[in-house]
């Protein structure tokens, strides 16, 4: 019952929000680009998404859905990063916007198919390594590094249904070491439970999302990539695992 009037009250909250925001992402696109340039035209359309999310997570999910985020490093901003987040949900993309952070997020197809959502990543400049060769990507995502925007990678590719972190790709890792900048691994929990896989309907529940310690350039630049995304994929089951008794 509980979880029947969720969906009921989240569903049209979540077209009007989403048709009413569209509006707001139209301003920064046409008229604001001409007076303040792509780059900053770029940084609104980025901020207006991650609080896009926000709104969706803290008042449309409230109180059915309880979002704990905790930063294990508090005040040790890494700057410009790649974050490396594990994989269980199809709203993954909306619970990483408690970074309070300029990012891009690594995608695939499907976020792109998604009506108004689709358009709104491709104007921010989401990366589709579905469609990117990896010499493309590289330059693509060392050159938003370089603008200070970090990059947000789910490694996995896809979507999990256990407790397992399965086997990393290694492009986002291969891009940190090339560009000279840390990686701050991401665990998150409960995403499973709240949206599962396969189905849109959400429950109530937990998400707890873990922004663990960095991991310094300085530390890895020597390793070989196999062995670096091994080692943040270990890292991040420890913290599934403590979560997850």
């Amino acid at each position: 019952m509980r979880k029947t009037l969720f969906n009921l009250i989240f569903y049209p909250l979540l077209i009007i929000v989403t048709i009413g925001m569209s509006s707001f992402f139209f301003f920064p696109v046409v008229i604001t680009r001409s007076f303040f340039g792509v780059r900053r035209t770029l940084w609104v359309v980025r901020q207006l998404i991650r609080w896009y999310a926000l709104v969706l997570m803290r008042f449309l999910m409230f109180p059915f859905v309880r979002i704990i985020y905790k930063d294990f490093e508090i005040g040790k901003e890494p700057g410009a990063c790649v974050y490396v987040c594990n994989h269980r949900s199809s709203a993954d993309g909306f619970f990483v916007a408690n970074l309070n952070v300029e990012y891009v997020q690594v995608v695939g197809n499907w976020p792109f198919k998604v009506p108004v959502i689709g358009w709104i990543a491709w104007v921010a400049g989401y990366l589709n390594v579905q469609k990117m060769s990896f010499l493309e990507f590289e330059a693509t995502a060392r050159q938003l590094l370089q603008e200070n925007v970090s990059i947000i990678a789910f490694p996995e590719g896809s979507r999990t249904t256990d407790r397992k972190v399965h086997q990393f790709r290694g492009s986002a890792f291969r891009v940190a070491q090339k560009a000279g900048v840390p990686i701050v691994p991401l665990c998150i929990s409960g995403n499973q439970k709240v949206l599962e896989k396969g189905s849109w309907l959400f429950t109530p529940g937990t998400v707890y999302l873990h922004k663990l310690p960095m991991i310094h350039w300085e530390e890895f630049k020597d390793l070989a990539p196999f062995k670096l995304k091994n080692m943040v994929r270990k890292i991040i089951q420890n913290e599934v695992d403590k979560l997850e008794l």
